[in-house]
């Protein structure tokens, strides 16, 4: 599987208190569409990525999305990361 498109829209809730920096979009094979993978600032500075989840009718937070290999994990998180990088020219 390819990425072949990433979007990025930043939304920066460190104004208020919140470590969500952006809110990303992801293509792959140009045949599926991941949206509201959040881009989140850990404690410590670095970057990592939330994907997208619903509440269970017991009040849990569960993943919609979840990459089940570690390797096509961490190339969706590069992707996405060094476009927000990109926008944001850090």
């Amino acid at each position: 599987m390819k990425i072949t498109e990433v979007r990025v829209y930043p939304f920066d809730t460190g104004k208020i208190g919140g470590r969500v920096r952006a809110v990303a979009e992801v293509i792959i094979d140009d045949i599926l569409l991941i949206k509201d993978i959040k881009i989140v600032q850990s404690k410590t500075g670095g970057l990592f990525l939330s994907f997208p989840k619903k509440r269970s009718s017991s009040g849990k937070f569960v993943d919609i999305v979840q990459p089940l290999d570690k390797d096509f994990s961490e190339s969706i998180r590069r992707a996405v990361v060094d476009k927000y990088k990109e926008m944001m020219q850090i």
